[in-house]
């Protein structure tokens, strides 16, 4: 224990100022090694003690370099006392804002990490040296502030240790401000650092809320982005599968872009960008080896080169016009043309080409059962599926109320309703937005 000179109040040896008056204290000179025994034939001679009056000129003169020079002020008088110890205990009790039981000193190689300068969830404190037969007792520390951001550090002055906002722990206690060690109740300054510990008053009302302040390189946490929308997975027998948010902005869609897409060899890394904005949901391909098809709902305009498909059938759509001769005159040969318009080719492979189909009259329809152009084996198409018909001279694709619906490739980017459908790869996906 270390007596202070100021006040006389006792503090434990690591303290380095008093937890009464908040004056550094100073550790008392060691003690003077013991008299070796005096050799063999040798007279041991008396000993000699200093005399009273040089211990007291010793002990004032402490006391002069503790102490400002001049008369104490009145508040200084009334916690100014001797240092002698029986003058500092006085009798039938325990000086002033002492405790019956003092905690066992915290050993200088364990350091407490102060709870308010990092984002963690701080673990129970461990001490030596307590009361409970010399084992370790667990201090659990007090909960972090809230309203202090995770990497948030301890308010810290750059002149020196200043009084602050105070946290009360377990059983009363209290959590210094600046270091973020524990302090007895009654103590008014702190034994670690010597900062001043301010009291506040009880009661839910007068409460503040803690001052955050943020060290250089503490960062805030990020917000968290709401989805605005999502692509849900519709499997081959109507349910639901799984979901793909969209949030504000472009969306990336393709293989390794989510794990929704990642089993779809079909789908290219990078397939397609879905662009969320007030005015609704852009759906643009992205030079896809596949591309991007969207169920119809009307009647669509085809242009030479188009292509759509109907159950597992994927079909091109191309203009048939009169031949032109060359520059120089020379017509090409061919057979005569009964009136075709147009022909779609089946497409089996990329620039490779199956059976075609000449388009004539006023419309063709295609089916599994009935029409002019019959996919007899494909189960996924309708009995009429879908009509190609020529008016106003143009060309216009549209569905017959099939089961599984009719898909157009888009050419070009496209906003596109809530609801709408998209085929991408071997998924089919329905879109949702608000």
């Amino acid at each position: 224990m270390i007596t202070c000179n100021r006040c006389g109040k006792e503090n434990q040896d690591h303290y380095k100022f008093c937890l009464g008056c908040g004056s550094e204290l100073v550790k008392p000179a060691a003690p003077a090694p013991a008299p070796s025994p005096p050799a063999a034939g040798l007279t041991p001679g008396p000993v000699v003690s200093p005399p009273p009056a040089a211990a007291e000129s010793s002990a004032l003169e402490t006391a002069r370099t503790i102490l400002p020079p001049g008369p104490p002020s009145a508040a200084v008088a009334g916690e100014l006392r001797t240092t002698s110890p029986a003058a500092a205990k006085p009798r039938g009790g325990i000086p002033w804002n002492d405790s019956p039981k003092m905690p066992a000193p915290i050993p200088a190689f364990q350091l407490q990490q102060n709870p308010l300068a990092s984002g963690a969830t701080p673990g129970p404190r461990v001490t030596a040296g307590a009361s409970n037969g010399g084992g370790a007792s667990v201090v659990t520390p007090p909960p972090v502030a809230a309203g202090r951001p995770p990497g948030a550090a301890a308010q810290v002055s750059a002149t020196g240790p200043t009084p602050g906002p105070v946290t009360a722990g377990p059983a009363g206690e209290i959590i210094c401000p600046t270091c973020g060690k524990t302090v007895q109740p009654g103590f008014a300054f702190c034994g670690a650092c010597g900062t001043r510990i301010t009291r506040q008053p009880s009661g839910p009302a007068a409460v503040a809320p803690p001052r955050t302040v943020f060290m250089a390189g503490a960062t805030a946490a990020a917000p968290v982005a709401v989805p605005r929308g999502r692509l849900i997975l519709i499997r081959p027998d109507g349910s639901e599968g799984g979901a793909h948010p969209l949030l504000d902005g472009e969306n990336m869609i393709g293989r390794g872009q989510a794990a929704l897409f990642d089993a779809d060899a079909y789908l290219s890394p990078r397939h397609a960008a879905l662009t969320v904005s007030a005015e609704g949901v852009m759906v643009r391909d992205l030079q896809s080896l596949n591309g991007v098809f969207l169920k119809i709902t009307a009647e669509e305009a085809l242009e030479s080169g188009d292509i759509f498909r109907i159950g597992q059938e994927l079909l091109r759509f191309e203009v048939i016009s009169p031949p032109q001769p060359l520059e120089d005159g020379t017509e090409i040969m061919g057979t005569p043309n009964p009136g075709f318009w147009g022909r779609l080719s089946v497409i089996v492979g990329r620039d490779v080409d199956g059976s075609a189909f000449p388009l004539f009259g006023e419309s063709i329809v295609l089916g599994r059962e009935r029409g002019d152009i019959l996919f007899p084996e494909d189960g996924y198409v309708s009995g009429t599926h879908s009509r190609i018909s020529l008016h106003d001279e143009r060309v216009f694709l549209t569905d017959l109320g099939s089961s599984n619906g009719t898909f157009l490739r888009l050419r070009h980017e496209r906003i596109v309703p809530n609801g709408a459908f998209l085929l991408m790869g071997q998924q089919l996906f329905r879109l949702e937005f608000r």
